[in-house]
């Protein structure tokens, strides 16, 4: 194969597309360390913040859907959450692994449809959605043993109409 090979500018639509993608793996993978924290807090709730944090570690290393599986078998969530979570991971398996499938004529004429710009950007919404779902459970968690999570629910009324918080909690 040649080292030196000529690339090929991306038009506007692969530059959305690339975009969008961009946008929607983060997301995701926003969902992914949100769930590792909170089946790690959920199941570890009287530990020590260092056998904790190991825990995090090993949590972190599995797939989505391996702690989906997790959270399902030790009833962590609601059954409307759990639901939402695991119709995600469909959602970001095709994201993932399928989104060039059915799809290589249009990505190798650089034309794009409308649908798959559509599907990506709902997954990248849902994960947004999910997120945020994940957050509220697990500040009701914390406050149901007694935690004032009173500061977070404000932080996170603020972000739900649109205000970036960037100095953190204090």
């Amino acid at each position: 194969m040649k080292e030196n090979f000529v690339k090929t500018p991306a038009n506007d639509e692969e530059i959305n597309l690339y975009t969008s993608l961009g946008e929607a793996l983060i997301k995701t993978q926003v969902v992914e360390q949100t769930l590792s924290h909170s089946i790690t807090l959920k199941m570890n709730p009287d530990e020590t913040k260092e056998r904790a944090d190991e825990f995090l570690r090993r949590q972190q290393r599995y797939t989505l859907g391996q702690s989906i599986k997790i959270a399902n078998e030790k009833k962590l969530y609601n059954l409307s959450l759990q639901e939402h979570i695991n119709t995600f991971l469909e959602e970001r398996n095709w994201l993932v692994h399928n989104v060039i499938s059915g799809n290589e004529e249009d990505f190798n004429s650089g034309i794009i449809k409308k649908e798959l710009f559509d599907k990506i950007h709902y997954i990248a919404d849902r994960a947004a959605i999910i997120h945020r779902l994940i957050e509220y459970d697990l500040i009701d968690f914390c406050s149901s043993r007694g935690n004032d999570m009173s500061n977070i629910r404000s932080l996170l009324n603020l972000q739900d109409k649109g205000i970036r918080i960037r100095d953190g909690i204090k």
